[in-house]
């Protein structure tokens, strides 16, 4: 048992550990290289030119059977983001308008307005269809 090691270490762990005490002092004088940094770097780049071009080769793909690409959808998501934050500015807006101004001051729009009844839900639910039966003989 090499001095640091606990009783009852298991020996994969020994072994580790050894390896790791002397190949931790070569790999740390590698890495601090400006050669390391600057292949690191080059990799980096290769990676990320990659990455584009087979993003774009998919969204040609996706295009060409008439399917959205990741990019697209990025986009509507974050569309959607935008004008959802300017409903919630503008209901905000809105609400605050209301409080200041007097009851007696409202619109016959408003009064229609105040008795609609709010969206159960975010999504529009598909159509529903009834239950497909065999024709009659």
């Amino acid at each position: 048992m090499t001095s640091g090691q606990q009783p009852g270490t298991p020996l994969w762990r020994q072994a580790f550990d050894a390896a790791e005490k002397r190949v931790t002092p070569h790999a740390e004088s590698l890495v601090r290289t400006p050669q390391f940094a600057t292949g690191v770097g080059l990799l980096r780049r290769a990676q990320n030119l990659a990455k584009d071009t087979a993003r774009g080769v998919s969204a040609r793909a996706w295009h060409l059977v008439n399917l959205p690409a990741g990019s697209d959808l990025a986009r509507l998501r974050s569309q959607i983001g935008a004008l959802d934050r300017e409903v919630r500015r503008l209901t905000v807006q809105l609400e605050n308008e209301r409080r200041t101004r007097p009851a007696t001051d409202t619109t016959p729009e408003e009064t229609d307005a105040d008795g609609a009844q709010p969206a159960v839900s975010a999504r529009p639910r598909p159509p529903r269809r009834g239950a497909q039966r065999p024709p009659r003989t």
